[in-house]
């Protein structure tokens, strides 16, 4: 307010000098206009237009942003969204072609390695197959020589020829007769000969011979009928393998 421009007129001078030319009632009658302040009329205009040519005519929409976009809340929102998944979809696309290259770059690099330990692999996997089948085969022949010895031993104490007495006087029940050996052999020579010893074995006259006496009563003829059904059989077996 009391700081004078270049000619020596200060903010405060012009209030006063502007309250001076206001027209009022006791001066409004005069025809005569008053030269002292017609002069301070014209240096009041001449400050002004220095004021406006130093500072600019004041706009207040110079202030103020100018928004020519007609953008309510939904349309920012919806381009806010846009941005966020065409920015995750770049990243996304940026992050698959750099593991693509990777894995090629590995693929190239390391191609007769990989190759190498998959033709180790299918070795070792093919070196535990024998082994399981080695292992699957004597399981097998085990359990048939069990099955045997044991079907032997039946028939040892079936047939027994002892004279002793607690032998001689023990009964045979239908369920102490073995029964037929079913041996599976590849060897059809062998085979034969089994199965001719099979035969002599349950012949039903010899049966009868040894073991007649000793047959309990009440499953006598039970066991006679089964002894003679399997000597059947074996005879069929046999003559199966002559045609």
């Amino acid at each position: 307010m009391f700081v004078p421009n270049r000619a020596g007129v200060t903010p405060e001078d012009l209030l006063n000098w502007m309250k001076q030319t206001e027209p009022s009632a006791s001066t409004s009658h005069r025809s005569e206009k008053d030269p002292e302040k017609e002069w301070m009329e014209k240096l009041f205009d001449e400050c002004e237009d220095e004021f406006f040519e130093s500072f600019g005519v004041y706009d207040a929409d110079d202030f103020l942003p100018v928004d020519d976009d007609d953008e309510d809340f939904g349309d920012w929102a919806d381009r806010i969204r846009r941005e966020y998944f065409d920015k995750k979809h770049a990243e996304a696309q940026r992050l698959a072609a750099s593991c693509s290259g990777s894995k090629r770059r590995k693929t190239n690099k390391e191609r007769e390695q990989e190759e190498k330990s998959h033709k180790e692999h299918l070795r070792r996997l093919q070196k535990e197959h024998e082994e399981y089948l080695s292992r699957a085969t004597r399981k097998e022949d085990e359990v048939r020589q069990g099955k045997k010895r044991r079907y032997e031993e039946r028939c040892a104490a079936t047939f027994q020829a002892s004279s002793s007495s607690s032998v001689s006087d023990s009964k045979l029940c239908y369920s102490d007769i073995p029964g037929q050996l079913h041996e599976e052999l590849k060897d059809v020579n062998a085979f034969r000969k089994v199965l001719r010893k099979q035969q002599t074995l349950w012949h039903p006259d010899k049966f009868a011979q040894r073991c007649s006496s000793r047959l309990e009563e009440k499953d006598r003829q039970r066991i006679l009928d089964t002894v003679t059904a399997l000597s059947q059989e074996l005879n069929s077996l046999a003559q199966s393998l002559k045609t």
